[in-house]
């Protein structure tokens, strides 16, 4: 397979497919614009290869000949743009869920994963069963026209239960020592290869380790895993890891890029077929992989899901205009939700809507006034000035950035600091008319004259009636993020979500003696399911006092006086309380200029206090509709 550069999108799963498997006109658009942007291979998502492997709702599937006329449809949107086109043949295992197949899970042992359901341990005929569904799936591929097939060895679904020893407790051939463990695998390489053709590109995706997992998968058996899979016939090993604890997770401080490349590394020395190195790859991180022989391929994930087109920028010298991923890892959230059918991106509105959201040239250019330099603000102002309005940019701060800027100061936050940065550099390029430090009148606006207004003034703090509490002078949480207030040394924080957790953080972090508060039977409940965990360790690592639950009594010359959820009155002594009890809309101005302009809209947190997610959404609809 001749490719034309080497970036490879990784498989991810999208949940765009229809509710029964079939490749949906949003899933075509959406891969679509992933090979128009330049990514030379695109590997198509998880698609089960049997219905009792169903492990995601609105999966893709391939356990039908039924489903080849769609999947050729999308091979022919891949290849329109000159980009190869790859499928990964996938199997949950005891992943896969009761609900969506009609049975119950099976893996090699009766393990259940954490709060799932225990799966039943597949006989010695139901893994050869399952071996030939692989092949059969490997030659529905072929049939459709895709170049390869990625065999899904890795993140804990059916064949690598097989292979981790933390979840293969068979006595038999497929269970204890390594080749067995690997012999599952082994059977359906060559099932494929045998099936689809010895001609025809297979490989498979493993774990270079798993992390965090008792008598999880070492280096040195990954090692051996990807030997043994060269013998059995595969073109390629895709090199990607697993475990609460990996680096690739958030569930570890890691954030520099190219987070798991020693494991590329490793596999690399063991094998003599091509290494795919995947894990938040930057394009220097990349390039020095190559030239330092680490990996041949390098998977770019998220950041294609961000921006589809960042291999064309980056091959044309265009970094500054690339929209980064931030790393909130709401894309992932989304695949468990049951409200939400397909992933979305905080810095990205149009994914998953790439036919709706097009940026066209405004039919009637006018003139449009944007108040507030937040991410809702600039995203509107970006938009509307590539569709062609002329648009004047006001926010009251000197600078931009909005709520972005103390976003930023939290730890493990820096990672949304390039979302500020592009936005500030897209709106300057773009010519627009930016005045910074003056606060929008209506005076201003009747002097300006726009033909339609939006508003993204952001918020105001909420401030909760405890008596004495106004007397204790509280301080507020962005305040001291940005370094505007001094604290003393032993803080409460009124407010136990995500800017009062990370407010927290940053105080302990110098040293201070932080408690936080709240109401609500738990911290942090709105915090994203794949942060909580790792920014709650986070807060007990750093001796953070957790108090949910509690009643709020009054506030004293010694400190805030609540009654515990177990019913004891206590006083928790304080320098300074920091209220971080939430924020209402800023939406004063909406009064103010209905019936004075044409067009008002609001947008971001004055519409609704929400996340950076839902402001940049807000931005790119008003501006789509102007």
């Amino acid at each position: 397979m001749d490719l034309k550069n080497r970036i490879v999108m990784p498989p991810m799963v999208t949940r765009y497919g229809s509710e029964n498997g079939f490749v949906t006109e949003r899933t075509r658009n959406y891969y679509e614009a992933r090979a128009r942007g330049g990514a030379a291979l695109l590997i198509v998502e998880a698609t089960y290869i049997h219905p009792y492997g169903h492990a995601f709702p609105n999966q893709l599937g391939i356990s039908d000949d039924g489903f080849i006329p769609g999947l050729g449809e999308l091979v022919q949107v891949i290849h329109r743009h000159d980009a190869k086109a790859a499928i990964q043949l996938h199997h949950g295992g005891r992943t896969a869920k009761s609900e969506l197949t009609g049975m119950p899970s099976v893996a090699p042992s009766p393990l259940a994963i954490p709060g799932g359901e225990v799966p039943r341990e597949l006989t010695i005929e139901e893994i050869a069963q399952i071996v030939t569904y692989f092949a059969r799936a490997a030659i529905r591929a072929r049939k459709a026209g895709f170049n390869g097939v990625e065999i899904h060895g890795a993140h804990g679904y059916l064949i690598d239960q097989f292979l981790s020893r933390a979840s293969n407790r068979r006595q038999d051939i497929y269970g204890g020592d390594l080749t067995n463990r690997v012999r599952f695998l082994i059977e359906i390489i060559k099932a494929v290869k045998e099936a689809a053709g010895r001609d025809y590109p297979v490989w498979c995706r493993i774990n270079g380790q798993e992390y965090g997992v008792e008598e999880g998968t070492t280096l040195k058996e990954a090692q051996e895993t990807a030997r043994m899979a060269q013998e059995a016939g595969i073109n390629a090993v895709h090199v990607s890891a697993f475990g609460p604890t990996s680096p690739v997770n958030l569930t570890s401080p890691a954030f520099r890029p190219a987070v798991i490349e020693d494991l590329a590394t490793e596999i690399k020395k063991a094998v003599s077929v091509p290494v795919i190195a995947v894990g938040r790859i930057s394009p220097e991180a990349g390039e020095r992989i190559l030239k330092e022989g680490k990996a041949d391929l390098i998977a770019i994930g998220k950041t294609l899901l961000a921006d589809p087109e960042f291999p064309d920028k980056v091959a044309s010298g265009r970094r500054e205009d690339i929209t980064p991923c931030i790393v909130c890892m709401g894309c992932r959230d989304d695949l468990r939700s049951t409200t939400i059918a397909g992933i979305r991106c905080s810095a990205n509105a149009a994914l998953g809507k790439e036919a709706e959201y097009k940026i066209t040239p405004a039919k009637r250019p006018r003139k449009v006034l944007v108040v507030g330099g937040g991410p809702a603000g600039m995203e509107a102002t970006r938009v509307a000035a590539l569709r062609g309005h002329r648009v004047i940019l006001y926010e009251k701060e000197p600078v931009l950035g909005g709520q972005l800027l103390t976003a930023t100061v939290s730890p493990h936050k820096d990672r949304i600091k390039p979302l500020a940065e592009y936005l500030k550099t897209q709106v300057k390029k773009l010519g627009v008319e930016i005045n910074l430090g003056t606060e929008v009148t209506t005076v201003l606006v009747e002097q300006i004259d726009p033909q339609a207004v939006v508003l993204a003034t952001g918020v105001t703090t909420f401030t909760p009636e405890i008596p004495g509490l106004n007397q204790a002078h509280p301080v507020h949480a962005t305040d001291v993020l940005a370094n505007r207030v001094a604290v003393g040394n032993r803080v409460v924080v009124i407010g136990g979500e995500l800017v009062g957790c990370e407010t927290a953080e940053f105080l302990a972090q110098k040293g201070k003696k932080v408690t936080i508060t709240r109401r609500s039977p738990e911290i942090a409940l709105g915090v994203k399911p794949s942060l909580r965990a790792f920014s709650l360790d986070r807060l007990r690592q750093e001796g953070v006092t957790l108090l949910p639950g509690i009643t709020y009594q009054q506030v004293t010359p010694d400190g805030l006086v609540v009654t515990t959820k177990e019913g004891e009155k206590k006083t928790i002594a304080a320098d300074n309380i920091v209220l971080a009890a939430g924020s209402t809309s800023n939406n004063k101005l909406y009064q103010e200029f209905e019936g004075k302009v044409p067009e008002v809209h609001l947008i971001g947190d004055c519409s609704e206090p929400r996340t950076i997610r839902d402001a940049i959404a807000d931005g790119f609809r008003i501006a789509c509709q102007l």
